[in-house]
């Protein structure tokens, strides 16, 4: 009985069509449409001191690098600076400045998960948490801003977590039920 409740708690499929579109930035038009001017934007973002001091300390502590850029693009596109599409083109460069500038400051970093481990978006969100949680108020600036949108962006996608498997259903005695 309990598995059922659980399964009766989600969402009912297209219940987010029942609302009117566009309460969420995601939803609505993006902010920028410019690809070049966006990888300006975010380079001008990632570049600022502030920013690299938080960005390169998560990195040490075994963020992977492609799990970095993911989530910082993750937070753009639900705060409608872009969609997902620009997401997907402009990931490689921004992926390419940060490996450029974690290798120029001698760095220890992971560029990949060793493997696809299961967790590693948990795993993410405890590093994240702990950075934010060891940080000292008077050095909370723009680049702690960052890690904390990262952080809520990645929580979103941990609580959302992987499709839930149907309960095993009895095959279909009908006719359209046959196989060849």
């Amino acid at each position: 009985m309990v598995n059922k409740m659980k399964i009766l708690s989600g969402p009912i499929p297209g219940q987010s069509l029942t609302k009117k579109a566009g309460n969420y930035p995601w939803e609505k038009p993006s902010k920028f449409n410019d690809v070049d001017e966006i990888i300006e934007l975010h380079l001008e973002d990632l570049s600022k001191e502030d920013s690299i001091d938080n960005l390169l300390l998560i990195l040490e502590r075994g963020l992977p690098l492609n799990v970095l850029v993911e989530t910082y693009l993750t937070a753009k596109v639900s705060e409608g600076m872009h969609n997902i599409d620009v997401s997907i083109l402009i990931a490689p460069i921004l992926h390419e400045f940060l490996y450029n500038l974690a290798k120029d400051s001698g760095i220890d970093f992971k560029e990949f998960p060793d493997e696809k481990i299961i967790g590693t978006k948990e795993k993410a969100l405890s590093l994240l948490k702990a950075e934010l949680k060891s940080t000292p108020k008077d050095e909370q600036d723009s680049g702690f801003e960052l890690l904390e949108d990262m952080a809520t962006t990645l929580k979103d996608r941990v609580e959302e977590g992987p499709p839930k498997q149907e309960e095993e259903t009895k095959p279909s005695k009908g006719l359209m039920s046959r196989s060849i």
